[in-house]
């Protein structure tokens, strides 16, 4: 399982509102490759700064850098909530049969987006900046005939 979770990377975007420390410390021991992407200028030197741009674009930008380092299996995590080991494990694992994970919250936005295989074909076409943009990308994924497993749908925090 350990050699599993060596091929698997997330990718973490955090933004100014994120509560960052508590985020970062919940993932200290996480078994998964953690890759910061921040919106701006105080990333550190092993942190990436995310593109400009819609955010369909920033996620296949996030996408394709994850599988070009050589990972097998991506997902891209929204600072929403704390991830818990068995959150990250069911996505992760969901990966090993299904093309696609997602996880959405109760307004239709997504928390969590993973795939096993680079498909910039699933973000084509998305409304820039839609709040029903999880919905859309799950339509998308039944467009393209891809087996998609759905995460827990989380309460949004007010």
């Amino acid at each position: 399982m350990e050699e599993y979770r060596k091929k698997c990377c997330l990718a973490l975007l955090l933004d100014e509102k994120s509560e960052s420390e508590a985020i970062l410390h919940a993932l200290a021991d996480s078994p998964y490759q953690t890759i910061i992407w921040k919106n701006n200028s105080t990333a550190n030197p092993d942190e990436m700064l995310l593109p400009k741009g819609p955010m369909p674009e920033v996620l296949n930008t996030i996408f394709e850098d994850g599988f070009s380092r050589g990972f097998r299996k991506v997902v891209i995590l929204k600072p929403v909530l704390t991830p818990t080991p068995t959150l990250l494990d069911e996505a992760f694992f969901s990966l090993k049969l299904i093309e696609c994970c997602i996880g959405l919250n109760d307004t239709g936005d997504f928390y969590l987006l993973g795939m096993n295989d680079f498909r910039p074909e699933i973000l084509a076409f998305i409304p820039p900046e839609d709040s029903l943009i999880g919905k859309k990308i799950i339509r998308r994924i039944g467009d393209q005939k891809l087996a998609l497993y759905k995460t827990p749908t989380l309460k949004a925090e007010s």
